[in-house]
């Protein structure tokens, strides 16, 4: 019975693709909690299963990819940059770490070509995994003693040690960028006339809000206003009253999210904001501007080809890989953050040159030429993608992009568009 359920799983290739995207984009679970090993968690499972599709859609069932040329060609020049730099690589094993996190996201890419005309089912999915990593924010919000409790036999330890660190620092870490499905609610919104979906899309909108919120960074909530500002721009048009309480729900949440870290931390969102702690507020701007400096050095000294993708740490001066006067896990985060510049530009000019630089610089530009084309048409949902697109941009601008969801959504995205 369960071999034949697993053939029929295996004979609907979009059904795997889905469970894919899912797996992607919620925190990395041990598979068998039990054995606890890098190689058995949910996104290694999620990679596995790329591979199979892509193998089954090239060579058994010879799908092609000719119509969309230009934005292939585009991911191709990108990804040949990347595979270059390990030409001046002195770390392999970073080298391949952050390499691997590049072809999967590459071949997810090219699947959701094949399976964009199913866009709703996969939009869907974007829903389904703020519940979950709702659920998960939510058990670190009520008790964290909990969370761990819970975390230590089920959570993937690298992604576990993160959130820990942050807990320490009143901060909710996860990395599943849920802030990006905001467009896609207002667009189903405008379109549906079912109370019932209606009521599940506002539940939906106050699961990523909150969590935003409280979790302290300034980042999150950059994308949370900035996704909620451009759909109303362009998604909402003469709805006042939909308008109306999409805006009360957002000053309700952030109102009682100010509330809430103010009693348990004493601080909250508004402070980090208001640069009101020098070490976590000021000082974490200050070490971004000196990355990007750090990032120019490393440039200069390998202009073609940059350090080596994930080489950014092996080629820092030793005077700032040296974090023994922090407490244990201020250590710890510092060594951490010390292996990316924590921008976009930065990470590319410092590990892969000024050439990949240039061609990242004009590929952005590219994309944002022909996504405001498309925002002053009358398609909707390509709105909502190009929305949800920039949000996650905006991301990169602050924090590292190294990770199997952040370059999966984005090549997913703008396969979709």
């Amino acid at each position: 019975m369960i071999i034949r359920f697993l053939k029929k799983i295996f004979k609907n290739p979009f059904f795997l693709f889905l469970v894919c995207l899912f797996l992607i984009k919620i925190p990395p679970f041990y598979i068998f909690p039990l054995i606890k090993n890098g190689f058995l968690t949910t996104h290694t499972l999620a990679r596995l299963i790329i591979i199979i599709l892509f193998l089954k859609r090239i060579f058994i069932n010879k799908k092609n990819f000719y119509k969309n040329k230009s934005i292939i060609t585009i991911f191709l020049i990108y990804f040949g940059f990347i595979s270059l730099s390990i030409i001046p690589t002195v770390n392999i094993k970073d080298y391949f770490l952050r390499y691997k996190d590049i072809v999967f996201p590459g071949l997810l890419f090219f699947l959701t070509l094949l399976f964009k005309n199913k866009k709703n089912a996969i939009i869907k999915v974007f829903f389904y995994t703020v519940i979950v990593n709702f659920c998960y924010q939510l058990l670190i919000i009520v008790d964290p003693r909990i969370f761990t409790s819970f975390a230590d036999f089920f959570v993937y330890s690298n992604h576990l040690e993160l959130v820990l660190i942050n807990i320490g620092r009143g901060r909710i870490f996860i990395e599943t960028y849920d802030e990006i499905a905001i467009p896609f609610i207002f667009y189903y919104l405008s379109i549906s006339n079912k109370r019932k979906e209606k009521i599940y899309l506002y539940l939906i909108l106050i699961f990523i809000s909150l969590p935003s919120f409280l979790s302290n960074f300034r980042s999150r909530i950059l994308m949370l206003i900035s996704s909620f500002i451009m759909s109303f721009i362009f998604l909402t048009k003469k709805k006042l009253g939909q308008k109306f309480i999409i805006f009360f729900i957002l000053i309700s949440i952030g109102y009682f999210s100010y509330i809430i870290l103010n009693y348990n931390f004493k601080f909250s969102f508004v402070d980090r904001f208001a640069l009101t702690d020098k070490r976590e507020d000021v000082n974490t701007i200050q070490y971004r501007w000196n990355n990007i400096v750090a990032s120019e050095k490393m440039a200069q000294s390998q202009p073609l080809l940059g350090v080596g993708l994930g080489n950014y740490y092996d080629n820092l001066p030793s005077g700032k890989k040296n974090f023994l006067s922090l407490s244990n896990w201020q250590n710890k985060e510092a060594q951490i953050a010390s292996t990316n510049p924590h921008n976009i530009f930065a990470q590319i000019l410092s590990e892969l040159g000024f050439i990949s630089l240039l061609f990242y610089l004009i590929m952005i530009s590219y994309f944002a030429i022909s996504d405001i084309k498309i925002l002053l048409k009358q398609n909707n949902f390509a709105k909502a993608v190009i929305i949800s697109f920039w949000s996650l941009f905006i991301y990169s601008l602050f924090n590292p992009t190294t990770t199997l969801t952040y370059n999966s959504l984005f090549w997913l995205l703008r396969a979709l568009i």
